[in-house]
């Protein structure tokens, strides 16, 4: 079990604070989808705007639901201390995030540049969403780093 200092400094680390924010984006997401299927507020974009029907919305509700429940986990254990960093999980969290968020980007630029129309690369609030797990990724990647002297995705930005 870690000592206070170790789970202080866990909860004040730019990782925690990251994931809790782009675990927050992703809820928000949800959410307003939901609301949108269920009781529509004019506020927030239609539900056609939130879903590219590349899954049917049940099911996408399904998945969002084990995202969540495994992002929540992850911030948990980074914010409480308790997780060990590992840099070979880091090194694949990183390689994975870095090819999510390049095919993401990709497909948000299709979408915005050459197939507006089409139901899975015009589908850019989907997309955007995308991208914030593709950053949850690579920011739980650089967490995991950290700890060999790599800030991974956070170096770039200098000291958070």
């Amino acid at each position: 079990m870690p000592d206070s200092r170790s789970s202080a400094s866990a909860a004040q680390s730019p990782h925690g604070i990251l994931l809790s924010g782009l675990l927050l984006l992703f809820l928000f997401r949800v959410v307003a989808q939901l609301i949108q299927a269920l009781a529509p507020v004019s506020f927030l974009p239609p539900f056609e705007t939130w879903q590219s029907g590349a899954l049917p919305y049940p099911a996408l509700v399904a998945f969002q639901v084990v995202i969540l429940a495994v992002c929540t986990h992850v911030v948990r254990g980074v914010l409480s201390g308790r997780v060990g960093r590992s840099s070979k999980m880091g090194k694949r969290l990183v390689v994975v995030g870095w090819i999510y968020f390049i095919a993401m980007a990709i497909r948000l630029l299709v979408g915005l540049t050459i197939a507006p129309a089409h139901f899975w690369f015009g589908a850019t609030v989907p997309t955007l969403f995308h991208l914030v797990l593709a950053a949850f990724v690579l920011v739980w990647g650089s967490f995991h780093r950290a700890e060999e002297g790599h800030s991974g995705v956070l170096e770039a930005k200098g000291s958070l």
